[in-house]
C-alpha cells in the first residue's frame, strides 16, 4: 500500500474514533491529512492535538489539551518515528515549560 493509501487509511481511522497514536501515524506524516485530523469534527481531542502540529499548525493545538498529560504520553512514544518528526519541531515551539525534561534522552537519540 501507497504512503498516501496509509495515510488517507489511518486519517478514516481517526475519524471514526481511533485514539492510538501508533495507528494514526501514517496520517500526521503527511500535512495535509495531519490538517485534518487537527480540524475535523469528530476526532478525539488527543489525536488532533497531535495533527496541528505534524500539519504545521501548532497554535492549533486546543486549549483543553494543550498542557493535558494525555498528549505529553501521546508525543512521547512518536518521539524518533516519522510521525514524531513531523510533530516534535513544531510541538516544541508551543509546548508547556519543561515539558521535554522527562523525555530528554529519546529527543537527544532522535536527534
Amino acid at each position: 500500500m501507497s504512503p498516501e493509501l496509509r495515510a488517507l487509511a489511518a486519517t478514516l481511522q481517526a475519524l471514526r474514533g481511533e485514539t492510538d497514536p501508533h495507528i494514526v501515524a501514517p496520517a500526521l506524516r503527511e500535512r495535509q491529512f495531519a490538517r485534518v485530523l487537527a480540524f475535523a469534527p469528530g476526532v478525539k481531542p488527543v489525536i488532533s492535538a497531535l495533527g496541528a502540529p505534524a500539519g504545521g499548525l501548532p497554535d492549533g493545538i486546543p486549549p483543553a489539551v494543550h498542557n493535558s498529560s494525555a498528549l505529553a504520553a501521546a508525543v512521547a512514544p512518536l518521539i524518533g518515528t516519522d510521525a514524531g518528526d513531523c510533530i516534535v519541531v513544531p510541538w516544541a515551539k508551543v509546548a508547556p515549560t519543561g515539558w521535554g525534561s522527562a523525555y530528554a534522552a529519546a529527543l537527544i537519540d532522535a536527534v
